[in-house]
């Protein structure tokens, strides 16, 4: 994402010395506030399920009966994201089940340390196989649209409907063969990827960061900022976002996710909310994605940028109250 190419290219443009010691700083910095366990961390109510390479830790409200509404989190995002938005579709009748798509949140680092959004959309159907859910609707932020898609379209039948969070899907760039540029190949390198998640996971960083991606600066307020945060205090949590960089830099490959074809055959209710002044995906995206799938309908949400749920959330709430009617029409507001 742009804002984390500005952070590399901040960091390229440095002198020698003064990038190896601002390194050395994000690392001690690391180590020093990375202590807290999984068990003692993580918000007790919550589970973990197996899914395909590791455990995912997810939270649930509701009768777990209803139809399922699952939501899925951006870039540094997690399940204590979506409180509000899970009391809300409750209230509408549903079971909300929010996930925190590893390396983010409390879920078990992948073994393997690949995040691309080929397996992690295999790791969202596991965790849909193993709460026995055969159908969801999908409620997923900025770049947790790429793994979503990619289960969507390996398996559509599991998927009810779809509302989208201004996706970070990279449809208008050109398609490539799927090889790394040479920026991520060379954050493959853990000796380059680690002191970079180092610096973006610093806590004293948080707000800067979120205000970078919002409209509305203001709704940064310390309350987001707590949440943002409880996950970085885990041991290795830098070391997981280091090995995830190389895939949020990814350019349009291969993958069914990038084919704009396959969009075009999506039949189920598909709707864009998006924030109407976000610079991350602009509205041009939206409109672009709005065109593709048949189904969709693109809605703007005033004065907000890339978070609209977190900056305006009662016209967010609407949105998504109107969304889901989309989806079940007997839901009601």
């Amino acid at each position: 994402m742009r804002v984390i190419k500005r952070v590399l290219v901040w960091g390229l443009g440095l002198p020698v010395v003064l990038l190896l010691l601002l390194i050395a700083a994000g690392l001690i910095s690391a180590l020093w506030r990375e202590r807290g366990t999984r068990a003692a961390l993580r918000p007790a109510d919550g589970l973990y399920v197996p899914a395909y390479d590791t455990q995912i830790f997810i939270q649930r409200r509701g009768d777990s009966h209803a139809q399922a509404v699952v939501f899925i989190s951006g870039t540094a995002g997690w399940s204590g994201l979506w409180q509000a938005s899970m009391a809300q579709v409750v209230r509408l009748g549903y079971q909300a089940i929010a996930v925190d798509m590893p390396p983010f949140g409390f879920s078990v680092p992948a073994p393997s340390g690949n995040y691309s959004k080929l397996e992690q959309g295999r790791r969202l159907l596991a965790v849909l196989n193993a709460l026995g859910l055969p159908q969801v609707t999908i409620v997923a932020h900025s770049i947790g649209a790429a793994p979503v898609m990619e289960a969507v379209f390996s398996a559509p039948q599991r998927f009810h409907g779809l509302v989208l969070i201004d996706p970070a899907l990279g449809l208008d760039g050109p398609q490539t063969d799927g090889a790394d540029t040479s920026l991520q190949a060379a954050l493959r390198h853990p000796t380059i990827a680690r002191p970079v998640a180092a610096i973006l996971t610093n806590p004293l960083l948080t707000a800067s960061l979120l205000r970078r991606v919002i409209s509305e600066k203001d709704r940064a307020t310390p309350d987001w900022l707590v949440i943002y945060q409880r996950p970085l205090q885990l041991r290795g949590a830098s070391a997981g976002v280091g090995q995830w960089l190389p895939e949020v830099i990814a350019p349009r490959g291969q993958q069914r996710s990038d084919d704009l074809e396959l969009y075009g055959r999506l039949s189920m209710p598909v709707t864009l909310i998006w924030g109407e002044t976000d610079t991350i995906t602009p509205m041009t995206q939206g409109v672009h994605l709005g065109r593709l799938i048949p189904s969709a309908r693109l809605v703007t949400i005033p004065r907000a940028g890339h978070a609209p749920q977190i900056e305006e959330p009662e016209l967010f709430a609407t949105a998504l109250s109107d969304a889901l009617n989309r989806v079940d029409p007997k839901s009601t507001p």
